[in-house]
């Protein structure tokens, strides 16, 4: 057995201190030069890890982060829970009743936005060679994870770039995420059912489908009664003396907590479960933007910072990374999103212009492909190269995404106060 002693807990600190220090300042830095935070947040890591310090200061890099079974627990507990907050939060860009309610032209977008990609990605990656795979990985296990992961929208980088433009409120900008939203939700979904056919503790066919009938019951509810539950208990507490709006924000992490507790009794990984948490805060009426923001705020200066700054200290970018299957994987998953968005609002009946702002909007892997990475990683079915391809495909069209979104925004003319849309 493993017990903490008080060496544990200093230099526990100090990696927290440090880690979240460089974290923070590099996503500051980042952030001014309109590059997405979790560039600089990623990069601590990788500066603290074995990419540079392990090899300018082999010694001190082994001091800080020791390959100690206690040490190793305990920053990785607090990585998970960044893990989980961050879906929490991400599921707050998610307003269910919109998405449902944004018609036919939404549904396709954000559904064939999943399908095509995967569709594409599977017969691609399927020929990958076994040297790419993970130890308990198969062709089917591997090319399933990498659809999946080229497929997932990252639907807060999205939403932070079209407020950035100030065209969130304009039709267009409304359908992107409504599109977005049911992109997540689906795409999600199908991730975590994947995840139940391929870990380890081997499911019958029964289990599995009993799995799969539970958690599609679970996300109705949870879209459903989960608001209207999460708006009555938000009125109870308000109505309380306890403070505000501390008690309100340990009421939605707690929901966060419970949806996480049930998914992984379902079957189901957590993560969905926090995402579905998210989505029930963001379409509660009782939950003010403000709420929202006040909780992700917190969650995104330590959790998440910390998440993604532990990655770089877990691989050796350097040595990780291969020309060919990033240039294969950056390829299929940009272009599998954006042809695949084209094309559900083309069969949306929308106009050529509004296409290709949907498929633009698509690109960005951001945090989502980087986490679908990080389990499959866990899992073993990736090996170290396909993790960094994902994590450098997750960054680029991230970054690609402002700019590239902003241009079509001025072939449009779409302006905040704009009704119409010229195309």
């Amino acid at each position: 057995m493993h017990y903490l002693n008080e060496s544990h807990i200093l230099l526990f600190l100090l990696q927290i201190l440090i880690l979240l220090g460089c974290a923070r300042t590099l996503s500051v830095i980042c952030e001014a030069f309109k590059i997405p935070s979790i560039s600089g947040e990623i990069l601590a890591g990788v500066l603290l890890g074995p990419t540079f310090l392990g090899r300018v200061l082999p010694s001190l890099q082994v001091w800080l982060f020791p390959f100690d079974q206690t040490q190793s627990t305990m920053l990785e507990t607090v990585s998970w829970l960044g893990v989980f907050f961050l879906l929490l939060s991400s599921g707050f860009h998610v307003d269910i009743r919109k998405a449902f309610k944004s018609g036919r032209a939404a549904m396709l977008i954000g559904i064939v936005g999943v399908l095509f990609p995967i569709a594409i990605g599977y017969p691609v990656f399927s020929t990958f060679d076994s040297i790419y795979w993970g130890d308990k990985a198969n062709v089917l296990s591997f090319a399933l994870f990498l659809s999946i992961a080229g497929s997932i929208t990252a639907i807060s980088v999205v939403a932070r770039t079209l407020g950035d433009l100030e065209i969130s409120n304009t039709p267009k900008g409304s359908l992107a995420l409504s599109s977005c939203a049911i992109n997540d939700i689906f795409g999600w979904f199908l991730f975590t059912v994947v995840i139940s056919l391929v870990t380890p503790q081997t499911m019958n066919t029964v289990e599995l489908v009993s799995s799969v009938i539970g958690i599609i019951v679970f996300i109705f509810v949870s879209t459903t009664f989960g608001t209207k539950l999460l708006s009555i208990a938000l009125r109870r507490v308000e109505a309380t003396s306890l403070t505000q709006p501390a008690a309100a924000q340990t009421l939605i992490v707690s929901v966060g907590l419970l949806c996480g507790a049930i998914t992984q009794w379902l079957g189901i990984h957590a993560i969905l479960g926090f995402f579905l948490a998210g989505i029930i805060a963001g379409s509660a009426k009782g939950v003010s933007d403000n709420l929202r923001k006040s909780v992700s705020d917190t969650l995104h200066a330590i959790f998440v910072p910390l998440f993604f700054a532990t990655l770089g200290l877990k691989i050796d970018f350097l040595a990780g990374m291969v020309l060919w299957p990033t240039v294969i994987f950056c390829t299929v998953a940009i272009l599998g999103k954006f042809v695949g968005a084209w094309l559900g609002a083309r069969l949306g009946k929308q106009s050529q212009q509004t296409s290709i702002l949907m498929g633009i909007t698509f690109i960005p892997g951001g945090a989502m492909e980087i986490v679908v990475a990080t389990l499959a990683l866990e899992l073993q079915l990736i090996g170290h190269t396909i993790f960094v391809a994902i994590v450098f495909a997750a960054l680029a069209s991230s970054i690609l995404a402002g700019p590239l979104i902003g241009i079509q925004k001025r072939r449009m003319g779409i302006g905040e106060r704009t009704n119409e849309v010229t195309s």
